[in-house]
């Protein structure tokens, strides 16, 4: 990657980086090609992250992907994204949304995120950031992106969640009412910032991948139905 003046070519860095723009959009992806053309970065794009199959993806890659990071289906095209491609860092283009979704985006396994109506001024800047090992969001929503704070109890509710059991039968296992199981789930959904079962275990495997080594709930072991 280089930044051109108007009369030569000046390398910002001994490594040279392959950005990559995934952007379903035309428009949006004509805007990001823009940004980052003026700023003197030769980048290629793609409408598709299916696309990608045709290029050697690797460390020195940084991945452009523009979705709707309050979109479940989005959501789980980046969680793929990043399953397909562990290595190289990965800048989110999104319409503005809450910090809760921002810290999703994150755990999903974004590096940064950039909202559109910031992408002339901020896109560059981010890409570069993520090149050198740092992680990018919006300072309107920077004091809000911190791990939700799940209680103990919350964790085994979601453990059994994500093992496919309904309210009653976890109710069962932890030896509970159901309607405290249910009063659990609200929190954990306010907490999460999701709205469904589906949405809050993909948040909680999210979580729980971004946290090296977890050690096993003694507790919750010997409650398994």
């Amino acid at each position: 990657m280089s930044v051109v003046s108007k009369q030569d070519v000046v390398p910002i860095g001994p490594a040279s980086y392959h950005p990559i723009v995934v952007a379903e959009a035309p428009s949006l992806r004509s805007e990001l090609l823009l940004a980052m053309d003026g700023a003197g970065i030769t980048v290629e794009a793609v409408a598709q992250r299916e696309a990608l199959s045709e290029y050697e993806i690797g460390a020195l890659t940084v991945l452009i992907f523009a979705c709707d990071v309050d979109r479940p289906t989005d959501m789980t095209a980046l969680r793929r994204l990043r399953r397909d491609h562990p290595s190289p860092p990965i800048v989110v283009v999104s319409p503005r949304s809450t910090a809760t979704a921002v810290r999703r985006t994150l755990d999903a396994g974004a590096d940064a995120i950039v909202f559109e109506p910031e992408v002339a001024m901020a896109l560059v800047a981010s890409v570069r950031a993520v090149e050198s090992g740092q992680s990018v969001v919006p300072r309107k929503v920077r004091a809000g992106v911190e791990r939700p704070n799940l209680s103990h109890r919350e964790r085994q509710v979601l453990n059994l969640v994500c093992e496919g059991h309904t309210n009653a039968e976890i109710a069962e296992a932890l030896f509970l009412a159901e309607s405290t199981i249910k009063s659990h789930m609200a929190s954990i959904f306010t907490k999460l910032g999701v709205h469904s079962r589906k949405e809050a275990r993909a948040a909680f495997l999210d979580l729980n991948s971004a946290i090296p080594s977890p050690q096993p709930d003694p507790d919750l072991e010997e409650m398994q139905l």
